[in-house]
């Protein structure tokens, strides 16, 4: 595979990872909670149970990444995702689907976390390339199932995660060809030691990150269903949103370029949260087709520059021998966040009987977060040295 091609083929793995198995969920959850009679809560633990997966493949990630190395995590992810998004489509029974939703969530970790290993491999430029892929999934998705819905009903979601599967597929083969030709960067049963108390500041809004971000890709699309009324209207509203998501995530890296170029501290992290959390507030304060819009150009523009972001600080700061395990311990703490958001969203949501409740608590712990990330400071003096296991 070319060099230049080889990021490209990479960030297959976003797109399987997240733009289609987290973010696919978005389209498709209004349409399982009309046919499967689900409420908020209900809804909002299928996303939960996805996250349960992805924080318990994070974790094993600590352990297996030294061990085992980051190529073959990275293909035995991708592989268990996209087989668990094909079953989806297999199933209308609530336990099958909670267990699918959850081993997604555990082959996505391993493909999100060492795939953003190995694109620091191949340079700062491939990071962002890698995580921007993710906008695949969702301009693929934003084009196609909101008029699929439109055209069948709510019983066609079955459908949906099977074609989302199928496409899956040739994204997973390009992935993986791409991760086995990219050289690994630490020696499988090798570790090393890194200062985490000073990274303490960008580790917990990475947390932080993860509890509000979630709430709103799981619950926008319900959102704008209830603000939306004729059905025509409706399935354009949610595929130029989600179109308009997936556009903007393919175009960060270069809306970005100058700010990520060389920064060793958390302002990328930072300035890319706060423009995620006020896209994220801004349908409650213009609540018409305007105020979505131009949500999802602020928060497809920077969502995935937040991951981004911490593996851009991971890569300047630590020695490559501590990427994985670093990123994995970054990417527990987002797990865990992500798993409480939708059910606490949910929660308030039902509590409340407004989903703009729910959404508006998750933009205030976004600012939270970006405060919390502009605090982090370069680790210029305190790089740390590999060590034996």
């Amino acid at each position: 595979m070319k060099a230049a091609l080889a990021p490209w083929a990479l960030s297959g793995g976003a797109a399987v990872s997240v733009g289609f198995a987290r973010f696919g969920y978005a389209l498709i959850l209004p349409a399982m909670k009309t046919d499967l009679h689900l409420n908020y809560a209900q809804a909002g633990w299928l996303n939960t149970a996805n996250s349960l997966g992805y924080l318990l493949g994070a974790v094993l990630a600590i352990y297996f990444v030294a061990r085992l190395g980051n190529r073959a995590l990275f293909v035995w992810g991708i592989a268990l995702t996209t087989l668990s998004l094909l079953a989806n489509g297999m199933t209308h029974d609530f336990q099958w689907l909670t267990l699918f939703r959850f081993l997604a969530g555990l082959g996505a970790a391993g493909t999100f976390i060492c795939g953003g290993v190995l694109s620091g491999v191949l340079g700062a430029r491939a990071i962002v390339i890698f995580f921007s892929g993710g906008g695949i999934g969702m301009l693929l998705s934003g084009a196609a199932l909101p008029w699929l819905f439109s055209l069948t009903g709510a019983a066609a979601w079955p459908v949906a995660w099977l074609a989302i599967g199928a496409i899956c597929v040739p994204l997973a083969i390009a992935a993986a060809l791409a991760a086995r030709a990219i050289a690994e960067p630490s020696v499988p049963g090798t570790q090393a030691s890194w200062p985490w108390r000073h990274c303490a500041a960008e580790f917990i809004a990475y947390f932080f990150f993860g509890l509000g971000y979630i709430a709103y890709m799981t619950f926008m699309i319900a959102w704008v269903n209830r603000h939306i009324g004729e059905s025509a209207h409706l399935a354009a509203a949610t595929s130029v949103m989600w179109i308009i998501l997936g556009a903007m995530t393919l175009a960060a890296p270069l809306l970005w370029r100058r700010l990520f170029s060389g920064r060793r501290d958390g302002r990328p992290m930072g300035l890319a949260l706060l423009v995620l959390a006020l896209g994220a507030a801004l349908p409650l304060l213009l609540p018409n087709l305007a105020g979505i819009w131009l949500s999802a150009m602020l928060v497809g523009g920077s969502v995935f520059m937040v991951p981004s972001a911490v593996t851009g600080f991971v890569k300047a700061n630590l020695p490559a021998p501590a990427w994985g395990g670093a990123l994995a311990v970054a990417t527990s703490l987002f797990a865990i966040g992500q798993t409480i958001g939708p059910v606490a969203c949910g929660w308030i949501s039902d509590l409340t009987g407004s989903l703009s409740s729910g959404l508006a608590a998750s933009a205030a712990v976004l600012f939270l977060a970006a405060l919390l990330a502009l605090q982090q400071e370069s680790l210029r003096h305190k790089a740390a040295q590999p060590v034996a296991p």
